[in-house]
């Protein structure tokens, strides 16, 4: 019997702002998740030169996925994108990769630079596996790249023998939080791991190697740390609660207005140790201080994960009117989990929760992230 083929679509190289298409979608326009396959590795060099150009000649706009904030709107010149996604290159370029594996899709800016223009500078061929249900792409090559948001290493401990494959893996990752699944993929020396820290108003600002949770971060040698202050003179101060990380540098993205920001805050709290390292303590959204001991509601979602028989958990910061704040805790897919058993185990994770929620399923980002509770009236 001959087997069904993998549904891996490869797409002219024509018009690729269009198709798959880069940034948000048009009004009214569903954004298509179908797997797709791009050979730049085939593209004779002058016309791999061309299409890159193309790319690099256009504006696009991207909508921030609301996982923390409500969503705005950024404008990322097709040149910032390929800057980006050349020090990514510069990231991954010693393990001498032959293919990109990408889960990361290309309306947002990660996507866009990642799975979009890190082939197009490296040309190395790339392949889109956008869903749980979308069987693995066939790649033919020994050393790949998988660009990795966070349910990718859930899906990826599906296909063992896929994985087993190839000689070497690289998991570029970037949400600043890696999931505790990673650490299951983790096979010696046939494996490593490359952390990207950034947003969709700055693009990719730091980075870290290796499986080390709680690991410096180091800028990239584009960036610096910034202070919006007069006093911008000297480093942010050390402080035990952290501060939030403000950076400046040329890949920053536009507003809608088309003007360029100086500087950026970003939602991450960071503890500096020098001038390109830091310490990351968290994202402001995610942190909640109960009686005094601030938790990471995202460290305490991914050891529930771990420790309960459930496919997906998500911790969302609420207030409390005796403590000030407090959390919920949504559980989708659970088998045979129960409130007290829930409550019992987060108690021992450092912070008992307000609710536990059993969900159709927890409301999540196309990347992945947990999205931030709507206000109700």
């Amino acid at each position: 019997m001959t087997p069904t083929p993998v549904p891996y679509t490869e797409l002219p190289f024509d018009a690729l702002w269009d198709s798959p298409g880069i940034g948000s979608t048009p009004a009214g326009a569903e954004p298509s998740d179908a797997p797709w396959h791009l050979p730049w590795d085939r593209l004779p060099a002058a016309d791999a030169a061309a299409v890159r150009a193309g790319l690099e000649s256009r504006s696009y706009v991207f909508r921030t996925s609301g996982s923390t904030a409500e969503p705005v709107s950024r404008i990322l010149s097709g040149a910032r994108l390929s800057a980006d996604s050349t020090q990514l290159a510069r990231l991954v370029h010693p393990y001498t990769p032959q293919a990109v594996v990408s889960f990361a899709p290309v309306r947002h800016a990660y996507g866009a630079s990642a799975t979009m223009l890190l082939p197009a500078v490296t040309g190395l061929p790339v392949w889109f596996w956008p869903t749980f249900d979308c069987p693995p792409p066939i790649v033919p090559a020994a050393r790949i790249v998988v660009v990795a948001i966070p349910w990718t290493f859930r899906i990826l401990r599906r296909h063992p023998r896929w994985l087993a494959s190839f000689e070497h893996i690289t998991f570029l990752h970037s949400s600043a939080e890696l999931p505790p699944e990673a650490r299951e993929l983790y096979d010696g020396e046939r494996t490593a791991v490359v952390e990207v820290l950034g947003s969709t108003e700055t693009s990719a600002v730091a980075h870290r190697h290796g499986w080390d949770p709680s690991g410096p971060w180091t800028l990239f040698d584009d960036v610096t740390i910034a202070s919006p202050t007069p006093d911008a003179g000297s480093n942010p101060p050390n402080t035990a609660d952290g501060v939030p990380l403000t950076v400046s540098g040329p890949r920053l993205a536009a507003l809608p207005d088309g003007s360029h920001p100086a500087f950026h805050e970003l939602d991450d709290l960071i503890r500096p140790l020098d001038d390109r390292r830091f310490l990351r303590l968290g994202r402001r959204a995610h942190l909640v201080k109960v009686n005094g001991v601030r938790h990471d509601l995202n460290g305490i979602a991914a050891r529930l994960r771990a420790a309960l028989d459930c496919a997906d958990v998500a911790c969302v910061r609420v207030p409390d009117p005796l403590r000030g704040e407090t959390y919920d805790v949504l559980i989708a897919g659970g088998t045979g989990l129960t409130e007290d058993a829930v409550r019992a185990t987060a108690r021992d994770l450092g912070a008992a929760p307000r609710e536990i929620r059993l969900v159709d399923s927890v409301p999540r980002s196309s990347l992945g992230k947990p999205l931030a509770p709507r206000a109700t009236s």
